[in-house]
C-alpha cells in the first residue's frame, strides 16, 4: 500500500463526506487534502483509542517530532511521507499542523468545557487549522479566505460534537459547556425543557457558524474553494436531517435520535456535490 493510498483508506474512502466534497478537485490538491484530513484523523485518533493518558501525550509528542522529520525531508509515517511533497509544493505552515497537535492536546487533558469561550477554541486548533491548511491547498487571492476557513472548521467540529455525544460521553467527554448544562443533565441526556432548549439553541448556533463562514468567503475565491463549499453543505444537510428526526419524534423517542448516526445516503451527497458552486 502507497502513502496515498494508506491516507485515502484513512480519511477519504468511497461514500464518505470528504470522497465527495473531493470530486471535482485537480489530482495533485486532492492528494495534498487528503493527506492532511489523513494526519487529522491519526493524531485525532490518538486520544480517541489510548486509554492511557501518558502513553498519548508521548504519542502525540512523536507526532511533533514526526511533522519536523517531514519538513526536513525525511517522514517515517505514511500519512507525513504522503503530506511531505505537498509542504513545499503548497507553502503549507508548520504552525499550522503544530496547531492541530496542540488542540488533541488540550482534548486529552481537558475532559470538560467551563464556557463556549474554551471550546471554540478546542475548535479552531483541531478542525479550524486543519480547514486553513486545505484553503492554501485549493489557492486564493484574498486573506479574508484563511478566515472563512477557520469559522468553517470550527463549525464542522461543532456538529461533529453533537452527533458524536453518545461516542464522546462513553469515553468521558463532556463538551457543552458547564454554563448551559449540568454535566449530570447531560450525560443522562434528560430530555426535557431544558435539554430541548440547549439542542436547539446548539443545532442555532453551528448553522449561524456555518453562514458566518460563508459570507467571510469572498466572491474571487469560490471557485477555488469549492472543496470546502461541498463539504459545507454536506455536513449543513446532516444538521438539518438531525434536526427535523429531533422535531418529527416523540419526546419518549428524542433521546435515542441523540445516539443515533446520522447520515447521508451517497446519492444525496453525490447530488450536493455536483449542485454546489
Amino acid at each position: 500500500m502507497t502513502p496515498d493510498d494508506y491516507c485515502q483508506e484513512k480519511a477519504a474512502p468511497s461514500g464518505s463526506s470528504l470522497y465527495y466534497s473531493l470530486l471535482y478537485q485537480a489530482p495533485e490538491q486532492r492528494r495534498a487534502i487528503i493527506a492532511v484530513h489523513a494526519f487529522g484523523r491519526e493524531v485525532g485518533a490518538v486520544v480517541d483509542d489510548c486509554h492511557d493518558d501518558d502513553i498519548a501525550l508521548q504519542t502525540l509528542h512523536w507526532w511533533r517530532t514526526e511533522i519536523a522529520r517531514a519538513y526536513a525531508g525525511n517522514a517515517t509515517h505514511p500519512v507525513c511521507q504522503a503530506l511531505q511533497p505537498a509542504l513545499a509544493a503548497f507553502e503549507l505552515p508548520q504552525v499550522q499542523l503544530l496547531h492541530i497537535i496542540e488542540g488533541h492536546e488540550r482534548d486529552l487533558r481537558q475532559a470538560a468545557y467551563t464556557s463556549f469561550a474554551e471550546l471554540e477554541i478546542y475548535c479552531q486548533h483541531v478542525a479550524g487549522a486543519l480547514q486553513q491548511l486545505t484553503a492554501k491547498i485549493c489557492g486564493f487571492q484574498q486573506p479574508e479566505t484563511l478566515n472563512y476557513a477557520r469559522k468553517l472548521g470550527t463549525a464542522i467540529q461543532l456538529s461533529h460534537i453533537l452527533r458524536n455525544r453518545n461516542r464522546d460521553t462513553r469515553r468521558g467527554k463532556i463538551y457543552p459547556p458547564r454554563d448551559e448544562i449540568s454535566q449530570k443533565d447531560f450525560i443522562q441526556a434528560r430530555y426535557g425543557d431544558n435539554m430541548q432548549s440547549l439542542l436547539a439553541a446548539h443545532i442555532a448556533r453551528i448553522d449561524d457558524y456555518f453562514e458566518q463562514a460563508l459570507n467571510l468567503l469572498p466572491a474571487q475565491d469560490r471557485a477555488a474553494q469549492r472543496y470546502s463549499l461541498i463539504l459545507c453543505a454536506i455536513h449543513r444537510a446532516m444538521l438539518k436531517k438531525l434536526q427535523k428526526k429531533l422535531q418529527e419524534r416523540r419526546w419518549t423517542n428524542k433521546l435515542h435520535t441523540l445516539n443515533e448516526q446520522i447520515s447521508l445516503s451517497p446519492l444525496h451527497k453525490l447530488w450536493i456535490a455536483w449542485r454546489t458552486r
